[in-house]
């Protein structure tokens, strides 16, 4: 193929024009690229030409080698469309390792469906194609256009977007009228080679050859490290109404002039009903507490992502009449219902990941996937996860905690933090008895209680049946064998913000003989076993996103029939990843009580330390492992 030397302000024109030519074959791809990729991307040009406020065209030209079932997921394409939104002159190919065509997709190969999979009413809907393969590697090539009149997403370029896959190319073109500002965020540039082009009205991006990045445990993000760029505009088109802000305050009254306001009402039968049911509280917060138990026990949530189903809730009486809603529609009827008895509180756009991810405040642009309500008091703000039924009022998971949010306010948008859990609020406290007996047979009742981020971990075992719960706590306590449960009860106490597990088992051969000794593990209910793997030449930074404390009690009665000959010291272990220590105390004979302390410590760290943690961890794993050591005693 011939290559042309172009002027940097055509490249938007004909970024595609080649495509068609390139050479598929899989003995093509440098072998560096190969190298621990599970597919590379061979190029990716993307485009978007806002033509005006009101109009934009966006092109995806995109292939990709796949060399395993782990990248399958590479190989499917779903795109997105509703009343706004055109998609044209979509279609693909399948290749296989020599480069032959094996497989033309067509529009009509393609699957259309509802985006919320026909459970709520909307015009949103999906195009998505599931290639399933037959051999490997095979390259699948895609390309389609979208014509939008949703202006106010200007899609980020994400050139390197997972791990495990290499780049040959990628590049990204946009354009946009005189009249139209664009701002732009830069991000991890540092370490790779771009080439950027900017003029007026046009700006251009481009990297080659980014070889594939290997996944460490603890490491931060992927969005954190990898090359990226958002954008946001000042002028824009956004669910049919024309916008323009320059900053959160402007944007955020402009969202609830045309996006929100309307959407309150509800009837006055409902009204009423919400008035009475808080007529005899007087606290504010009560109220709100109240509200919020009525909307957990009336309706229930349908997944559909921020700007995959529109970015303006349902009405709050249509959510009434129905019973049912996405996170915009469920927090915006808890909102019409608050304010039906006097209550302030604001719709709130939030990035909801386990990995906290902040609205960005360097720039205005449209942001988040994820709505939740924010109630501000006298003293602080209380944040509502309006789409789950199990949640306390007022907690916020992992899903949603200590980051960044958007809080839209009739008087404009407000950059506000949620809540942040510390070590000391994650407590797991687990207290208990054990005994064993002559043969190694151990008989255990235990009582697990979480709070914090921990509670929100064990929340999973809410609701779960009898069958599923023994699994899964066989799972839990797995360094025990051929566990026997007696008794297993979890309480989900939302007034308390706990969760409570109780649990009876035995297990026959607890322990371990060695001649006339008998081995007992010293630590039954919450063994440390984990260290992560070794990583040579470690890359990147170790972040633990939240911190914690376990805290142990359990009491161990040893069989009378034997006698202590090696009882576990007392030991304390300090690093600046955490604490962690032990101590065995005598209360009568043949009885011990066990205390356990593990304390994490949030932080990021430098790649450096990453043996030292590897060190803490093993040395956790090995005083977990302790054992006392009986001897029969003689008849």
């Amino acid at each position: 193929m011939k290559k042309l030397k172009i002027a940097p302000f055509l490249l938007f024109f004909i970024t595609f024009s080649y495509s068609q030519d390139f050479n598929f074959k899989e003995l093509s791809i440098p072998e560096a690229l190969k190298k621990d990729a599970n597919s590379v991307v061979r190029f990716e040009n993307l485009s978007l030409e806002m033509k005006s406020q009101q109009e934009m065209i966006i092109k995806v030209d995109k292939a990709i080698t796949v060399y395993n079932n782990l990248a399958d997921g590479y190989a499917d394409l779903t795109v997105y469309y509703d009343k706004r939104t055109d998609v044209k002159n979509i279609k693909g190919y399948v290749y296989d390792k020599n480069g032959e065509e094996i497989k033309k997709i067509r529009k009509s190969d393609f699957k259309d469906y509802s985006a919320s999979g026909g459970s709520l009413y909307t015009d949103n809907r999906v195009l998505y194609y599931d290639y399933i393969p037959t051999v490997y590697p095979f390259t699948i090539h895609y390309y389609y256009e979208v014509k939008t009149s949703n202006t106010a997403f200007i899609i980020p370029w994400f050139p390197v977007d997972s791990y495990y896959q290499s780049v040959q190319k990628s590049t990204y073109s946009l354009k946009y009228p005189s009249d139209v500002t664009f701002a732009k965020a830069e991000n991890n540039f540092e370490e790779y080679t771009i080439k950027k082009e900017e003029a007026e009205g046009i700006l251009t991006y481009e990297i080659e050859n980014v070889a594939s990045i290997e996944r460490e445990p603890y490491s931060p993000p992927f969005r954190n490290f990898s090359p990226n760029v958002r954008f946001g505009v000042n002028k824009y088109n956004l669910e049919g109404v024309n916008g323009e802000a320059n900053d959160w305050k402007e944007f955020g009254k402009w969202y609830y002039e045309n996006l929100l306001k309307n959407t309150f009402e509800l009837s006055e039968a409902t009204k009423i009903e919400m008035q009475n049911l808080t007529s005899t509280i007087d606290d504010p917060i009560q109220k709100a507490k109240i509200i919020y138990e009525y909307v957990q026990n009336k309706v229930r949530y349908i997944s559909i992502q921020v700007g995959i189903g529109g970015y303006k809730p349902m009405l709050a009486s249509e959510v009434d009449k129905l019973g049912y809603g996405d996170c915009k529609a469920l927090t915006n009827y808890t909102k019409a219902l608050l304010d039906a008895v006097g209550i302030s509180s604001n719709y709130t756009v939030i990035y909801g990941d386990n990995d906290k991810r902040d609205i960005t405040n360097r720039f205005l642009s449209i942001q988040g996937n994820h709505i939740i309500l924010n109630v501000p008091t006298d003293k602080d703000d209380i944040w509502l996860e309006c789409t789950s039924q199990k949640v306390p009022f007022g907690h916020l998971g992992s899903f949603t905690d200590d980051r960044d949010a958007l809080v839209i306010t009739p008087e404009g948008g407000i950059i506000k933090h949620t809540k942040v859990y510390k070590a000391d609020e994650n407590l797991q406290l687990t207290k208990g008895s054990f005994s064993i007996d002559n043969k190694g047979k151990i008989s255990a009742k235990v009582n697990i209680e979480s709070k914090g981020i921990q509670y929100d971990y064990n929340l999973q075992y809410d609701g779960k049946s009898e069958t599923e719960l023994d699994l899964e706590f066989k799972e839990y306590l797995s360094n025990i064998n051929n566990i026997h449960f007696t008794t297993i009860k979890v309480l989900n106490n939302k007034e308390d913000f706990k969760f409570l597990a109780t649990l009876e088992f035995t297990a026959e051969d607890y322990v371990s003989f060695s001649g006339d000794q008998m081995l007992v593990p010293v630590n039954a209910f919450s063994q440390g076993v984990y260290v992560p793997k070794r990583i040579r030449n470690r890359k990147l930074p170790i972040q633990i996103s939240r911190g914690y404390i376990d805290l142990d009690e359990v009491e161990i009665k040893l069989p009378k029939s034997y006698s202590i000959e090696f009882l576990p010291e007392t030991t304390e272990i300090t690093s600046k990843f955490g604490t962690y220590s032990i101590h065995i105390s005598k209360i009568k004979e043949n009885t011990y009580l066990y205390k356990r302390k593990l304390k994490i410590n949030e932080g990021t760290y430098p790649k450096e330390d990453y043996d030292v943690y590897r060190d803490f961890r093993k040395n956790i794993r090995k005083h977990d492992n302790l054992k006392i050591v009986l001897k029969k005693n003689s008849i």
